[in-house]
C-alpha cells in the first residue's frame, strides 16, 4: 500500500526574462547540483491510481473516467478547459446570468489550475474566486530571493502561494471535491515532470477522496511553477518501503489547456453528441498590431507572448475540429483585442493586471459577448 507524503518546494518583465536566463546560466555553471531522486522502477508507477500521462492510451484514460456516468447523461458531457488563469471574472459573470452549466469535467493548467477546483465545485464558490483574484497581489504569492538565486532553481520563493492555497482549500472543501468525484464528475490538473519531461494529468478528485490533501495542494502549486521564476515542487511518496520523489513544474510547458481525448469519455459504442466544450484562454488570439520597442527585453517578451498565442491557437483549432467530428458544441473565450488588457506572462500575478482581467471577463460574461461559438 502506498503512502503519499506532502508536497514541498522551496515580477516585472526584467525579472521574468532574468528567470529564464538564470536557468541557462545555472545549467552552464559548475555549481553543485541537488542529488537526484530515487528513480521510479521501470514499468511501474506507484501513483497510477491518481495520475496518468497525457500521451497514455485509451485503457489508461478509461480507468480514470467514469464512463458509466457519462453514458447515462441525457446529452454528452459539459467540459470546461482553463488555461493560464484570469478566467475567474468570466466565471462569476456567467453565474450572474444564471445560465452557467454544471460541468462533468473541469481541467486546469498553470494558473488555471488555481481556478479549476473552484470552477469544478460550482457557483457557490464564486466568492472565493473573486476574493483571491481581486484582493491578492504578487507579495501574497511570491517573495524575491537574494541575488544568489540566479544560480539556484528559481528567482522567487512561493511559500506565500502555498499558504494561500492551503487557506482556500480547507479539509471541508476537499471533502466536497471528493464527494463530487464520487458522483462521477472529474477534475484534472496538468503538471510537467521535470526529469522525464512528460505531462502528468492528475485525477484531483481521486486524490481528495483518498485524503491526500497535501498532495492535492502541492499539485496546484506545481502547475503554476513558472520555470526559472518559481521553484519546482517536489512530490514525495512511499512504495514498498522506499521513498520516491518527483519534481514538477508548470503544466503550460506542454500545452495551453487540456482538451481530453474522446476515448477518455467513451467506449466504442458510446457517443459524445450533444455535449459542449468550453475553453477559456488567458491570451488574445487575434491581437491588434502594435509597435514593439527595439530592445532586448521588449523583443524577448513579444517572442514569448507570441509563442504562447500560437500554441493556444493551434490547440483551439484542433479542439474545434474534434468537437465538430463528435457532434459536440464548441465555445472559446479569449481576451478581446480591444480590451486594453495586454497579456503579459511576467505580470500575471500583479493586482493591477489580475483586476483588469477580472473586470474584463466579468463584463463580457454579463453582456453575453464572452463566447465565440461553433
Amino acid at each position: 500500500m502506498n503512502r503519499i507524503y506532502r508536497a514541498t518546494g522551496t515580477m516585472g518583465r526584467r525579472a521574468f526574462l532574468t528567470g529564464f536566463a538564470a536557468t541557462a546560466l545555472s545549467a552552464c555553471g559548475g555549481g553543485s547540483q541537488a542529488p537526484l531522486a530515487r528513480p521510479v522502477p521501470t514499468g511501474t508507477d506507484p501513483l497510477s491510481q491518481f495520475r496518468l500521462f497525457a500521451d497514455d492510451g485509451p485503457d489508461v484514460w478509461l480507468k480514470h473516467m467514469d464512463t458509466s456516468q457519462s453514458s447515462s447523461l441525457p446529452a454528452g458531457p459539459n467540459v470546461l478547459a482553463l488555461s493560464g488563469g484570469g478566467e475567474d471574472g468570466a466565471l462569476v459573470g456567467w453565474s450572474q446570468r444564471s445560465d452557467r452549466p454544471d460541468f462533468d469535467l473541469v481541467t486546469g493548467i498553470s494558473t488555471g489550475a488555481l481556478i479549476a477546483p473552484f470552477a469544478f465545485m460550482g457557483q457557490e464558490h464564486d466568492e472565493a474566486l473573486t476574493r483571491v483574484f481581486t484582493q491578492t497581489d504578487a507579495d501574497d504569492i511570491m517573495r524575491m530571493r537574494p541575488f544568489q538565486a540566479v544560480f539556484s532553481n528559481a528567482l522567487y520563493d512561493t511559500a506565500p502561494l502555498a499558504a494561500l492555497i492551503a487557506e482556500n482549500t480547507p479539509p471541508s472543501f476537499l471533502r466536497a471535491v471528493a464527494a463530487r468525484h464520487a458522483a462521477g464528475n472529474r477534475l484534472l490538473v496538468v503538471t510537467s515532470e521535470l526529469d522525464s519531461a512528460r505531462a502528468s494529468v492528475w485525477d484531483m478528485g481521486a486524490i481528495a477522496q483518498a485524503g491526500h490533501y497535501d498532495l492535492f495542494r502541492g499539485i496546484m502549486r506545481a502547475s503554476a511553477a513558472l520555470p526559472g521564476l518559481f521553484p519546482p515542487v517536489s512530490l514525495s511518496y512511499v512504495a514498498d518501503g522506499k521513498t520516491y520523489t518527483e519534481t514538477h513544474i508548470d503544466g503550460g510547458v506542454h500545452m495551453q489547456f487540456l482538451a481530453v481525448p474522446s476515448f477518455a469519455f467513451t467506449t466504442p459504442d458510446q457517443k459524445l453528441a450533444g455535449g459542449h466544450i468550453y475553453v477559456l484562454i488567458n491570451n488574445t488570439l487575434n491581437p491588434a498590431p502594435s509597435t514593439v520597442a527595439r530592445s532586448a527585453l521588449s523583443i524577448s517578451q513579444q517572442a514569448l507572448t507570441t509563442t504562447g498565442r500560437a500554441s493556444a491557437s493551434l490547440q483551439v483549432n484542433a479542439t474545434q475540429l474534434f468537437a465538430r467530428e463528435q457532434g459536440l458544441k464548441f465555445s472559446v473565450a479569449s481576451i478581446s483585442p480591444t480590451s486594453g488588457v495586454v497579456y503579459d506572462p511576467s505580470d500575471r500575478f500583479s493586482s493591477t493586471y489580475m483586476n483588469a482581467l477580472y473586470q474584463h471577463g466579468l463584463a463580457r460574461a454579463q453582456s453575453q459577448t464572452l463566447w465565440s461559438h461553433s
